[in-house]
């Protein structure tokens, strides 16, 4: 359906939207808690994602901390003793996709990596290069709430096993994700 936009300086732009959008329909993809393990000094979630079939297994588990151990800040920049991170693993239609994520009070650092399907061999995406698909990005918005919740809204006593205990699990086909109650 083509509709008309002006511009400040009243040039007209046409925009023609395609009839079909050249991929599949969005559907949810099975997301779960892989659980929590210390690394280097960090504790660091690890969530696991899969666009079908099983979810990342000890193989690429072991190849995603081998990784990311490179990658996390030392020490800890953070006010507490120990860094909390999490991590992302999703074993995606095109690639083994990585997201590792710190948090520093209310900034959330990230570095993403890649590997060719069936491959364990990550790389670090270039900057410019993808940053997050919708289904790594619901995981990374549960984190920020979780984050949020359990430690910026309590600064005199931040809960970070409650953070490190929820859990965002959504299983394919469900409408919503359901994610573990709060204490």
């Amino acid at each position: 359906m083509p509709f008309s936009l002006d511009n400040r300086n009243g040039a007209r732009l046409e925009v023609t939207a395609p009839a079909t959008l050249p991929m599949a329909p969005y559907r949810p993809r099975r997301t779960q808690s892989l659980g929590v393990r210390s690394l280097a000094g960090w504790n660091v979630k690890i969530i696991g994602i899969t666009s079908a079939g099983d979810l990342p297994g000890e193989t690429e588990l072991g190849a995603v901390l081998a990784t990311i151990e490179d990658h996390l800040p030392q020490p800890a920049r953070t006010p507490v003793r120990q860094g909390v991170a999490f991590v992302v693993v999703h074993q995606g239609t095109e690639a083994l996709w990585v997201q590792l994520a710190w948090w520093e009070l209310d900034i959330l650092y990230q570095r993403v990596f890649r590997a060719e399907p069936g491959t364990t061999g990550l790389r670090r995406v270039p900057p410019g290069g993808p940053a997050a698909c919708v289904w790594e990005l619901l995981a990374i918005d549960h984190e920020r709430r979780a984050w949020v919740a359990h430690v910026l809204e309590r600064p005199d006593a931040p809960d970070l096993a409650g953070y490190l205990a929820e859990t965002l699990t959504i299983t394919a086909g469900t409408a919503r994700p359901a994610a573990r109650d709060r204490d």
